[in-house]
């Protein structure tokens, strides 16, 4: 049975989850990508549903700015139906990535052996070695964690999540393209990767309990605000989309991700003008225009939620409400804890409302 305490245990293990797997599983990524032609890659695709997506979408900025390709994060069905179009050839080109924590997902499995079958060199991201998805792919990057508890995905989505920024980092050096170059130039940014754990166990400490005030101003006229907006770019976006999947997974709430700027040309003209809204900024390129989009909403009468440092005064000191984040080395490994208040949230509403994990929606 799904139970809140299981998503709050799951959210204090995230740290540990980095210490444990960020060795094994950059070993088990460059074994991976002995077999992949990566200096004659021209584009990277990662493929996924649901938190894998996710999951892609937030990696998304550390393969274009590691790898030097350009970098693509598609939903398992828009892939097979339209991602393999193009020009007539050899597409060994591009780099199909799938990711599935499961590795049995039957779309995903359907798609990579179609991928495959038309030329595309595969690899899967999965949880579990020997899947399905990896026996499809021939090739397999196994971020294992041995979970029997049934949960929301947490720490799955992280492992996921970990195991993509080390694939970035491996086909960076492949290709030599790393900031300074060379192996010395690659075990850094793994160490980096590594080192995100202390931000990511900090993050975890301080965002529980504004995460549980939190639901309870979301819930205290006696219904809770539906739907919840989450407003993120950049590796954030991916973030968001996330967060908006614990709130429906785990209380059943409608809730969705929105891209920064899209919000402003369409959602800020939607009704109750009080309406919450969080936005995600952690420090990056995409900062300055979350900090200027939240003034403004706060400015039009939106309940402004800050997803940021504890520091960044420029949102803090304006918004209705802040979870902080402790930030990380560079942007690309910001989802790393960006992620982290999302299971706490969606645990502490569902509590709130005296619901379970996937009550929602009605019966299968």
């Amino acid at each position: 049975m799904y139970a809140t305490g299981t998503m709050l245990r799951q959210s204090a293990a995230l740290a540990a989850d980095i210490e444990g797997l960020t060795g094994p599983v950059a070993s088990r990524v460059g074994e991976a990508l002995a077999t992949v032609p990566g200096e004659a890659l021209r584009r990277v695709v990662l493929v996924g549903s649901g938190d894998s997506h996710h999951a892609g979408r937030a990696a998304q900025l550390a393969f274009l700015r590691l790898t030097g390709l350009p970098c693509e994060a598609l939903g398992t069905q828009q892939f097979l139906d339209y991602g393999m179009l193009g020009p007539a050839g050899p597409h060994a080109a591009t780099l199909v990535v799938a990711v599935s924590a499961s590795g049995s997902s039957p779309r995903l499995v359907t798609t990579v052996r179609r991928a495959r079958a038309h030329g595309f060199p595969t690899l899967a991201v999965t949880g579990r070695a020997g899947s399905a998805l990896g026996e499809a792919a021939g090739r397999e990057v196994a971020a294992a964690l041995g979970l029997t508890e049934r949960s929301p995905g947490i720490r799955t989505y992280q492992a996921s999540l970990l195991a993509l920024l080390l694939l970035a980092v491996r086909l960076g050096g492949v290709r030599h393209a790393l900031p300074g170059g060379g192996p010395a130039a690659e075990d850094a940014l793994v160490a980096e990767i590594a080192a995100t754990a202390d931000a990511v166990r900090a993050t975890a400490d301080a965002a529980d309990a504004p995460c549980r005030e939190l639901a309870a101003r979301l819930t205290e006229a006696g219904r809770p605000w539906a739907p919840l907006v989450f407003a993120g770019t950049g590796p954030a976006g991916g973030t968001a989309m996330y967060a908006a999947a614990k709130v429906v997974e785990a209380a059943g709430l409608p809730a969705y991700a929105q891209d920064l700027e899209e919000y402003w040309h369409i959602e800020r003209f939607a009704d109750p003008a009080d309406a919450p809204l969080v936005v995600l900024a952690p420090p990056g390129l995409g900062h300055p225009r979350a900090a200027e989009l939240a003034a403004a909403a706060t400015g039009r009468g939106r309940r402004v939620i800050a997803v940021t440092g504890p520091d960044d005064t420029a949102l803090t000191g304006t918004a209705w409400h802040t979870v902080p984040v402790t930030g990380t080395a560079r942007e690309e490994w910001s989802p790393l804890t960006g992620h982290v208040f999302a299971g706490l949230l969606g645990a502490r509403l569902a509590d709130r409302l005296d619901r379970t994990p996937f009550s929602g929606g009605g019966p299968d």
